[in-house]
């Protein structure tokens, strides 16, 4: 096609995205939902596991590097080796548990802040299915709403702000879509700075070239 014209990359865009979040506020499960199609029936706690996945939107791949981290303090040290080079970072958080969503702000975002200050945020809420159920235990806390999940992306500066259900496979392939989204968004606005940055080492700025000198004079009336 020519250059003028629009096809769909051949070359995939490759990026690294890390989830962090609370303990159990279920990272793993939508990663084995998205990478595999399965719901784990059994909480195993994850130390550490990659995934590398592909996906596709508006004509461009995307292949994602994606890193599973362990949210128990006790794994700190060797969660902070997993931030090198990352892209884009999943705050997540489970709206069954208020603590988690607190720690979006208390705890996670200092880490990401000081580890990978200029990764891309996404805020996502886990187990929206558990808003349809009535509470089982007593003085059971209210689950996080939508308004204030979006209250606490502002406050993060969250580029994006979603909810799924992992349990069901609701709204998983949306998160990574608008990932995917964000990456290409992302390379795009480099790629404007690089093309900026030549345009002013160049002799004539691209977008001011010499006009070429007419063969005659040019009136008014000339079309």
């Amino acid at each position: 096609m020519g250059l003028c014209g629009k096809t769909k990359s051949n070359t995939p865009l490759r990026r690294k995205l890390v989830v962090v979040g609370d303990g159990n506020c279920g990272k793993s499960s939508l990663m084995n939902v998205f990478t595999k199609g399965i719901f784990p029936q059994v909480y195993e706690p994850t130390v550490f596991e990659n995934y590398v996945h592909e996906i596709t939107v508006d004509g461009q791949e995307v292949e994602f590097g994606l890193w599973d981290t362990a949210g128990q303090e006790e794994y700190d040290r060797l969660r902070t080796l997993s931030y090198e080079n990352t892209h884009i970072v999943l705050l997540c958080f489970s709206v069954d548990n208020r603590v988690s969503l607190d720690n979006i702000l208390e705890r996670w975002l200092p880490e990401i802040s000081d580890h990978c200050p200029r990764a891309k945020l996404m805020l996502l809420a886990l187990k929206c299915d558990l808003r349809d159920e009535e509470p089982t235990e007593n003085g059971a806390t209210e689950p996080v709403m939508y308004d204030e999940g979006v209250a606490m992306a502002r406050q993060v500066s969250a580029v994006r702000y979603l909810e799924c259900s992992a349990k069901h496979n609701r709204g998983v392939r949306e998160v990574f879509e608008q990932a995917a989204r964000v990456a290409i968004l992302a390379q795009k606005d480099v790629q404007s700075a690089e093309d900026h940055h030549r345009q002013q080492q160049s002799h004539y700025p691209i977008n001011y070239l010499p006009q070429p000198i007419p063969h005659k004079p040019v009136t008014a009336c000339s079309k």
